[in-house]
């Protein structure tokens, strides 16, 4: 997939779990049990010291074992991390910031990039670079479904993407994207570390089932 095909998957789904571990069968384990509950797009968060070893691990089973699941990687601070990432198979990178040489590396590799922003002058500035997709971070804290709508008004054209204190529920769900986003991210809560730590993976499965219904409702 090119990088406007997985920015219109983005917009599609609606949904991008997101999850890192320092655990490489916890990992698999969580992108499998994401994979059944219907997900193809999925980011694994660089966070960890060694997220990118687990990282090439899980583009191989993906490769092998997932058809069809678009991995990207996260947490992308620099230019030196988007470059090795790419090297190592990602699809698409997300940032918790907005950084010129980010923006120059994916130009480059004509790969998605999503920025993090938490201000109007900072999606403009996204705007401006021709970036049609960007990251709301931290969500919740920056005002919730209520500061999407302010800003989705000043760029209507933006996909907005809410990450940070996105509850796991229809009814949270529902306000966010009444407030304009095009997309939620979810993390810890679509894992909960009881279920990783019984291997309760089928309760994760079902779990993200019923986040992806209440996504579908509410772009019906």
């Amino acid at each position: 997939m090119n990088s406007q095909q997985i920015a219109s998957l983005v917009q599609q789904t609606g949904f991008i779990p997101l999850f890192t571990h320092t655990d490489i069968t916890v990992c698999r384990n969580v992108l499998k049990a994401s994979y059944d509950a219907g997900v193809r797009l999925f980011e694994f968060t660089n966070r960890n010291a060694n997220s990118f070893d687990i990282f090439i691990e899980l583009r191989k089973y993906c490769s092998e074992q997932l058809p069809g699941m678009v991995l990207g990687i996260g947490t992308i601070k620099n230019a030196q991390q988007a470059e090795q990432f790419i090297h190592a198979g990602a699809d698409f990178m997300i940032s918790p910031l907005i950084l010129e040489e980010i923006q120059q590396v994916a130009t480059v590799h004509k790969k998605l990039w999503i920025p993090g922003c938490a201000t109007a002058s900072e999606i403009g500035l996204a705007e401006y670079w021709g970036i049609d997709t960007v990251k709301i971070f931290p969500a919740r804290q920056l005002g919730g479904p209520g500061f999407i709508k302010a800003v989705k008004a000043v760029f209507p054209n933006m996909r907005l993407v809410a990450t940070g204190g996105v509850e796991p529920t229809g009814e949270d769900i529902s306000n966010w994207f009444k407030g304009g986003v095009a997309a939620v991210g979810i993390g810890s809560q679509l894992f909960p570390a009881a279920w990783l730590a019984n291997g309760e993976y089928a309760l994760v499965t079902g779990h993200i089932k019923k986040i992806i219904q209440y996504i579908d409702k509410e772009k019906t």
